[in-house]
């Protein structure tokens, strides 16, 4: 009886210490949120197997009162690149294409470097942001205002108008022709400065440009959309019901407004080319998805086998490819970030959002981070991430010396 008492009151003791953590977390992020200028947003930390605190502070629309909660849907930028990266591997597995494949034995057209055509540019080159592709100016075409939205200049100030008024002037193009104009010598807003000086392969330089033309290739490659593969093999698998590529594909009544820094709704927008950023989803949903590629890292059944999610999410860039005589401490997966201190993830920003999303492999517990407040420069809005990712990193230290 005396050891089962000593494991009741060790038992009881962590549950005291780990709710009054949870109240303990809850008590500061909703004092950050009082003393923010954040609309609205959502805080989920989990294991592979057990959410441990989800929950929604402020408004998901400021006008309708509508309380932001963890089944809010937005859109989460460059944490969809993620998913582009779960289907490659997918693709892999299963025969379609390899890590090494160049680029032009896949697609119908073909996208050479301007001073390099002998170099080919290959899968992994995309998946690493080593490509030589780059964004330019010409990216901004990807922005494109859902029909019918009003625009009033009165809303918003000067900055905020000009950009909104250039997404209302952009052209909805196909992914591939937004490919073909940016990409190939044919096209309207081609130019050799789309691509680095450097060969494909020698350096890294993000791009949201190869992102979305590796989902485009794993289309051409598994003959399947890009986001009717990401249904059938991650979000119906997972049990993602609440996420999707487009606003008619998951429940309109849960989306979010999203506001700019100075607090002004911006009109819904969408990505031609989306697989870079154009995932929407909810803290509820992508902590499932988050749950489940942990449980892969971690050995346990997911959608992928476990040696593609750790070769996914382990270093693939060279101190040389990021011209650094530094030691790394932060690297590069295929999409997924990796630091040598075991956090591995993707943030997104964009419009009216930003998002962020990292476990540890160490602690073995990760988190989710959604706002719909824009931040581009407002010192006191990133300082309130800032202490909201702070007091996450807290409750998660207190949780893993509780166990």
């Amino acid at each position: 009886m005396r050891t089962l008492s000593v494991i009741l009151c060790i038992a009881v003791s962590f549950c005291i210490n780990a709710q009054t953590s949870v109240d303990q977390l809850q008590k500061e992020i909703d004092s950050i949120y009082r003393t923010s200028k954040i609309t609205g947003f959502g805080v989920s930390i989990m294991t592979s197997d057990k959410i441990l605190y989800q929950n929604g502070f402020g408004y998901a629309d400021i006008e309708t009162k509508k309380k932001y909660t963890p089944r809010t849907i937005q859109n989460i930028g460059s944490v969809s690149k993620t998913f582009v990266g779960i289907a490659l591997m997918k693709a892999i597995e299963d025969g379609k294409i390899t890590i090494d494949t160049p680029i032009n034995d896949i697609l119908p057209f073909k996208i050479n470097h301007p001073k390099y055509s002998q170099v080919p540019i290959t899968v992994k080159h995309l998946a690493t942001h080593t490509s030589s592709i780059l964004d330019t100016d010409a990216y901004e075409k990807s922005y494109v205002l859902e029909e019918g939205v009003e625009l009033k200049e009165e809303s918003f100030t000067k900055k905020e108008y000009k950009e909104l008024k250039m997404m209302r002037t952009n052209k909805k193009y196909s992914l591939e022709n937004f490919l073909k104009n940016h990409l190939t010598p044919q096209g309207k807003w081609y130019d050799q400065r789309n691509f680095l000086k450097h060969q494909p392969g020698d350096r890294f330089e993000y791009s949201n440009v190869g992102s979305a033309l590796l989902a485009y290739i794993i289309e051409i490659a598994t003959n399947t959309s890009f986001p009717k593969y990401t249904q059938q093999y991650i979000l119906d698998p997972l049990g993602m019901k609440n996420s999707g590529w487009s606003y008619t594909s998951v429940d309109k009544d849960q989306y979010a407004s999203i506001y700019t820094e100075s607090g002004n709704k911006i009109p819904r927008y969408q990505l031609i080319t989306y697989p870079d950023g154009g995932f929407r989803s909810s803290i509820e949903d992508l902590s499932k998805y988050l749950q489940g590629l942990m449980k892969g890292y971690y050995g346990e059944k997911s959608i992928l086998k476990t040696s593609s999610f750790q070769n996914m999410m382990s270093p693939q860039v060279t101190k040389e490819q990021f011209n650094s005589k530094k030691e790394l401490k932060d690297n590069y997966g295929f999409f997924w970030g990796v630091s040598s201190s075991g956090k591995m993830g993707h943030n997104g920003s964009d419009p009216g959002i930003l998002t962020l999303m990292y476990f540890n492999k160490k602690d073995e517990i990760g988190a989710v981070f959604f706002m719909n407040t824009g931040l581009e420069g407002d010192k006191d809005i990133l300082r309130s991430v800032q202490s909201i990712w702070k007091s996450i990193k807290k409750y998660k230290k207190n949780y893993v010396n509780a166990l």
